[in-house]
């Protein structure tokens, strides 16, 4: 089964392969892109919205786990899942490092590529609205190590047009980011995805519970106090993304 409709590149030097792939996914009704190498990919993310991309570890120029980062840094939502001829190989480790969510070795058993493809195209999406870059960063690698994928925003204005982009499950929303205000996005995301559940983070008691009273549990599923506990946070996103 997959998520009908999902979007996968497909990046791969060998234009048989390229063909290969795109032709079986496409049977299956996932709409495909291809590439031949690093630069024709960044073309496609930066031209079209992917929920999955398959990666050959080794291209000319520029390997498949350097691209991945690449790519994550225009999509972060995108889940890759990179193919290797040497799965045991260094080069495993470092899709594995670049934050892939599976290695496949070649000859890819397409059977297990079908089923791990479906699993990420269909998991859930948790926008992360903040303006602290470095706290961005690390939850989104504690998130996709549970196999979410994660959207990012920094200010008002992105949060805004990521909430109409991302389809979340789950947003997570800073009420200060920077000059902007993280109600606006809360309300924008409650148009947007109205089934999206919202989990609002806040240094202080009294905004966030002022918030809270304001857009009302309709639109607020839960408040998390700053400094973040990690466990609770992801209590918070478990429960809210439908896996507890």
């Amino acid at each position: 089964m997959n998520e009908s409709g999902s979007r996968v590149l497909i990046v791969d030097d060998d234009a048989d392969i390229r063909t290969n792939f795109a032709d079986i996914l496409s049977d299956l009704g996932y709409q495909t892109t291809t590439a031949e190498d690093a630069t024709a990919a960044l073309r496609c993310v930066r031209d079209s919205r992917f929920d999955v991309v398959l990666l050959d570890y080794q291209m000319p120029g520029m390997d498949g786990a350097s691209l991945y980062r690449e790519i994550k840094k225009l999509q972060p939502s995108v889940a890759a899942i990179m193919i290797t001829a040497w799965a045991g190989s260094d080069g495993a480790q470092q899709a594995k490092n670049a934050g892939t969510w599976d290695v496949l070795r070649k000859p890819v058993d397409i059977h297990d590529l079908l089923e791990k493809l479906a699993r990420a195209a269909s998991a859930p999406i948790v926008l992360v609205v903040d303006d602290d870059e470095d706290f961005c960063q690390s939850l989104w690698q504690v998130l996709n190590l549970r196999h979410f994928r994660v959207a990012l925003a920094h200010s008002e204005a992105e949060g805004i047009s990521q909430a109409s982009d991302s389809q979340c499950q789950v947003a997570i929303v800073d009420l200060k980011l920077g000059s902007g205000d993280g109600r606006n996005v809360i309300r924008r995301i409650h148009q947007a995805v109205p089934k999206a559940r919202t989990i609002i983070v806040s240094g202080d008691r009294k905004i966030a519970a002022d918030a809270y009273d304001e857009l009302g549990d309709q639109v607020v599923n839960a408040v998390c106090q700053k400094p973040i506990d990690i466990d609770q946070l992801l209590n918070m996103i478990e429960t809210d993304s439908g896996r507890n």
